[in-house]
């Protein structure tokens, strides 16, 4: 089974465009996330919904809500900080210019054994390394 771990510039996309349908996509790969990509998403809703307006309410409430059932029904694994060797994550932050948050997610993968999917493309390039 194909392993994966998604940032909030991914999983958003996802579930604007497939809402409900993540689950059955889910149910065919493992996916793992951050636990703070929970609040991200949370906070691009409200920022789709509350700045942009080009979604209502009613519908950040129902993608949050899949979002909840991905997790509660173990579709997304969280992945803690607690998890993970914080002195990597640091270092590497150091090192590579990125934010101590970003750093996590390619500790997470490494650790994990999981490919690290983002749209963020410096990112993505320095995961690759």
């Amino acid at each position: 089974m194909k392993m994966f771990l998604l940032d909030a510039s991914v999983l958003v996309p996802l579930l604007l465009d497939y809402g409900e349908k993540m689950l059955d996509i889910a149910s065919k790969v493992s996916l793992y996330t951050m636990d703070l990509t929970i609040y991200e998403v949370g906070n691009s809703l409200w920022k789709l919904v509350f700045l942009l307006k080009t979604i209502d309410l009613r519908d950040a409430v129902e993608i949050m809500g899949v979002l909840m059932d991905l997790v509660r029904k173990g579709f997304i694994r969280m992945v803690y900080l607690s998890e993970l060797d914080s002195s990597r994550i640091i270092r590497l932050a150091v090192v590579e210019g990125l934010t101590f948050y970003d750093s996590s997610y390619i500790v997470a993968a490494e650790k994990l054994g999981v490919t690290f999917v983002t749209e963020d493309k410096e990112l993505g390039e320095k995961a690759g390394k």
